[in-house]
């Protein structure tokens, strides 16, 4: 084959759609704070429940699902419609450990705080589908991620300021009304969201990150906690149990080794390792066999990377806030120049070029430009 028939193919294999997953979903006692700051018979109010199917009051049935990317879009609009810009922030501070229904009593008697929070994003992961909780332990510091898989479900500010400034809430009450974290990363660009958030977290605060992170000290995160009783620890293991198998959700549907690892990708690009033999591990079979079965469905490991890179790339570019070599390392690649010639035999563009357009949309065409600078300087 000519090289230029392999960057055509290349080409196509990032465009190429891939196979539609099981949809996104959470519970829908996560609404309930939402639609409960909304007045009643505001008209906008009546048409934003309306537009998304929900009615005024507490659900009937709060471990009922919900459409995570409905979820998301529905937050936005309520932000939106309250004019309450900081509105995902402002529920989570006030967020309170008995809101979280029959697993309260688990994280009130846990016998350490990360004992607590490994409670917590154990039930997290029946409480809402398609969402990476990370942990990272290093130098002394502890990281905990979160992000909704889903490039699709975006803008999602409201969302993830939510979860991270609800976690914090959730260790203050567990620790001390005075506690901070080392630092806080969002998803998103918070040019102009900076004070607020810096104000109720009480550290530093950055944006355009991997994903939407809260850094704890190990020495707060292994401080035996006052309310802990050894003889705690049996009931809290049966009660445990009993809890996470009536919260578990249905079994997913059977989904091609393609879709599974398109997941995967999804999951770990830019946060962890995306290489063939540790994906391949995870599902829980040998390389070769891998690459064998991807190649039944007409794909292989490198279109899917190539694809679900190209997605998260267009999406990212799309919000005109985000700088290439962020991009670059969001996608996991060594370095800024590596990215902008893949992306460039995707599109037949460079990444400035399609950075230049979003800004242009949507209203950036002033803001600064260094990572052109960058790139031309570069061979």
């Amino acid at each position: 084959m000519s090289e230029q028939g392999a960057r055509q193919d290349t080409a196509q294999a990032g465009r190429r759609k891939a196979s539609a997953p099981a949809e996104a979903t959470l519970r829908q006692f996560f609404l309930d704070q939402i639609v409960s700051e909304m007045p009643r018979t505001a008209p906008e109010t009546r048409q934003a429940l309306a537009r998304f199917n929900l009615k005024a009051g507490k659900s009937q049935n709060p471990y009922a699902t919900y459409p995570l990317k409905a979820y998301a879009a529905f937050f936005e609009e309520a932000a939106r419609v309250l004019d309450r810009p900081y509105f995902g922030l402002e529920l989570g501070q006030n967020f309170r450990l008995w809101e979280i229904g029959p697993v309260y009593p688990l994280l009130a008697t846990a016998p350490t705080l990360r004992e607590a929070l490994a409670v917590f994003l154990r039930f997290q992961a029946s409480w809402q589908s398609h969402t990476t909780s990370s942990v990272h332990q290093e130098f002394g510091q502890t990281r905990y991620g979160y992000a909704i898989n889903d490039m699709e479900i975006w803008p999602r500010v409201q969302d993830a300021e939510n979860s991270i400034a609800g976690l914090c809430a959730l260790i203050r009450q567990l620790l001390s009304e005075r506690w901070s974290p080392v630092e806080v990363c969002f998803e998103h660009d918070i040019a102009g969201r900076e004070g607020p958030l810096k104000r109720f977290f009480r550290c530093p605060v950055s944006g355009n990150a991997a994903s939407n992170i809260i850094w704890i000290g190990d020495a707060d995160l292994d401080r035996p906690m006052q309310t802990w009783v050894s003889s705690n620890a049996p009931a809290r293991a049966i009660v445990e149990t009993h809890l996470f198998d009536l919260l578990r959700p249905p079994e997913d549907e059977f989904r091609s080794v393609p879709e599974r690892l398109s997941q995967l990708v999804d999951q770990r690009l830019g946060r962890e390792s995306v290489d063939l033999e540790t994906l391949a591990d995870i599902l829980g079979m040998a390389p070769r066999t891998l690459r064998r079965q991807l190649g039944t469905f007409g794909t292989s490991f490198s279109e899917i990377l190539n694809r679900e890179r190209l997605r998260k790339a267009e999406m990212l570019l799309s919000t005109g806030s985000i700088k290439v070599s962020q991009l670059a390392a969001h996608l996991g690649y060594a370095n800024q120049s590596a990215f902008s010639r893949a992306f460039r035999e995707w599109t037949g563009e460079t990444p400035m070029a399609a950075l230049r357009r979003a800004r242009r949309s949507i209203g950036k065409a002033n803001a600064p430009e260094t990572d052109d600078i960058a790139t031309r300087a570069q061979p």
